[in-house]
């Protein structure tokens, strides 16, 4: 105890000056201190060349093997390496680099940013996604035909709305809504708030239910505060598909915005969502117009090392393009496979279908190199992996010189 004790101080004397311990995050570090990080090593095939591959993981199950199910695929044998005390972690990572194609742990975040300096992509574990509450909402729809149509499907299927006035309605809206819903759609990673944390939000909020036919087929508990309204939780009745089917989702979108117009709210906060571009849920709010930003309150950070950029490693990169911390604030990194030198078409495509408002930079990497006349767009990156471009790559955090930049 008196080992964590002075660890503690020593981590406390070590913060930043702009950075208070206090709240959520003192708790959560002193847990880390407390509680043995689990280190594993899973072993399988490797989902693009079928090769063996090998991922380490750290950190709480299941959440820290999220990111190694998106690079091994089949059969995953795993091998205990132990559990460790999170101030041995990064030299026991460290010393598996050299033997393991990726390693990926889930640290508290404060734990990340003393602990772990160099070496790791840093990934937040969740962004936020917001949205500016527009004079008009058909700006939202202009030359987004996606959109458009989900707004016809509310209207063709009579989907409309009301505000559940009795507090009594909470415990209705978790058991049968949002928690089957979570448990349906997001298995054993869903991230599941207590009753009694919403029962925090609803003291100075409401639940939007979206009627059809007079059944409530789905609600939203929201919660405003100064000039923003903030969706906290939402789900459909008994988790169902038939009713995102329907249009219920983009319904309980369409409906908080109208709310938020009536409270005078500036801004709507629709959660969070997983740090990845290609992401189901962050896909869905990108097309509203979203801006990506950073959780105020995310307590955990994902390290990501990979031995080399070889096959594998671009894989993951093109179907699960990272969004990262840089600098003050959030840039991405993804790989686009080509037979050849990427050309510019290949590049603006790549471009129009990641790009998010709120990134800092988009990286993107080519191990084909890029063709001579190929152009970055807006800030966007592009590293020419063939030409030794990773030495430019995030992974050392030395952002300032990659091949191609555009500003």
């Amino acid at each position: 105890m008196k080992r964590i004790s002075n660890l503690a101080w020593e981590l406390h004397d070590a913060l930043p000056p702009q950075v208070t311990l206090r709240g959520p995050q003192a708790f959560r570090l002193l847990r880390s201190l407390v509680h043995p990080v689990t280190v594993t090593v899973l072993r399988g095939s490797a989902r693009q060349s079928e090769r063996p591959g090998t991922v380490v993981t750290a950190g709480a199950e299941p959440w820290a093997e999220y990111l190694a199910e998106s690079f091994l695929e089949g059969r995953v044998q795993r091998e205990l390496v132990g559990r460790v005390p999170l101030w041995t972690l990064p030299s026991i990572l460290r010393s598996l680099w050299p033997s393991v194609d990726l390693v990926t742990a889930r640290v508290d975040r404060l734990s990340a940013r003393l602990l772990f300096r160099v070496g790791y992509l840093l990934v937040p574990e969740w962004v936020d996604l917001r949205l500016g509450v527009p004079e008009d909402v058909g700006a939202l729809t202009r030359g987004n035909s996606s959109l458009k149509s989900d707004l016809r499907k509310i209207r063709r299927n009579g989907l409309s709305f009301e505000v559940s006035p009795a507090g009594a309605d909470l415990e209705t809206f978790y058991g049968r809504y949002y928690l089957p819903y979570a448990r349906k759609h997001y298995g054993k990673y869903a991230y599941i708030r207590r009753l009694d944390a919403l029962r925090r939000y609803y003291h100075h909020g409401a639940l939007l239910w979206v009627l059809h036919r007079g059944e409530r087929v789905a609600g939203c508990l929201v919660s405003p505060r100064d000039k923003m309204l903030r969706a906290v939780a939402l789900g459909t009745l008994r988790g169902d598909q038939q009713h995102v089917e329907m249009g219920a989702i983009s319904a309980i979108y369409y409906y908080v915005l109208e709310y938020a117009r009536t409270l005078g709210c500036e801004e709507i906060n629709y959660g969070g969502t997983r740090p990845i571009l290609t992401d189901g849920a962050l896909r869905f709010k990108r097309k509203w117009r979203m801006r990506m930003v950073e959780q105020p309150n995310c307590g955990y950070e994902f390290l990501i090392h990979w031995r080399r950029i070889g096959e594998d490693v671009l894989d993951l990169l093109s179907h699960t393009p990272l969004v990262f911390r840089d600098d003050d604030g959030l840039s991405a990194v993804a790989a686009i496979a080509a037979q050849g030198p990427v050309t510019q078409r290949q590049a603006q495509r790549a471009y129009r279908f990641l790009r998010i408002s709120g990134l800092q930079t988009l990286y993107l990497l080519s191990a084909t190199g890029w063709e001579a006349a190929c152009e970055a767009p807006p800030h966007t990156c592009l590293i020419d992996l063939r030409a030794g471009g990773s030495d430019q790559l995030p992974m050392s955090l030395d952002l300032d010189v990659a091949l191609h930049s555009s500003a």
